[in-house]
């Protein structure tokens, strides 16, 4: 698959689309772990890690879709600011529509850590994901 197809308005209109069911679906499902793990903070490393790579597929929807054309900077925030809501909103969801899943400010900033950590990334990558960005036109 080309870098024009990976970069294209169609394929990361579904990969956008999957992404933010797939985080929902573990957001609010009943999430059983065979094994028993005791490492202090996974949870949050999860959080932070599943942020991370939400907020960055919404920033290359916005950024590289030839139909949104939006600019680094609007992508950039509107990628971040979204995903900073939609983990809040996952947050009161599970605590108004479930029993079994706990709502916790500290899954709050896991999820708004790792939307903060892309942001710095792709600030410091910023003139290659313009040229990427150039390339796949």
């Amino acid at each position: 698959m080309g870098i024009k197809k990976l970069l294209g308005h169609r394929f990361l209109f579904v990969l956008v689309i999957v992404a933010t069911c797939a985080l929902t679906w573990v957001s609010l499902s009943r999430i059983v772990i065979p094994v028993d793990v005791k490492v202090e903070g996974s949870d949050k490393i999860a959080h932070f890690i599943a942020y991370f790579g939400f907020t960055s597929i919404w920033f290359f929807f916005l950024f590289f879709s030839e139909k949104l054309n939006k600019t680094f900077k609007r992508s950039l925030i509107i990628a971040s600011i979204l995903c900073v809501l939609f983990g809040m909103l996952m947050e009161v969801l599970q605590a108004l529509l479930t029993s079994y899943r706990s709502s916790e400010w500290y899954d709050v900033m896991a999820n708004t850590s790792g939307t903060i950590f892309v942001v710095f990334i792709f600030i410091v990558f910023k003139n290659k994901l313009i040229k990427l960005k150039q390339i796949s036109r």
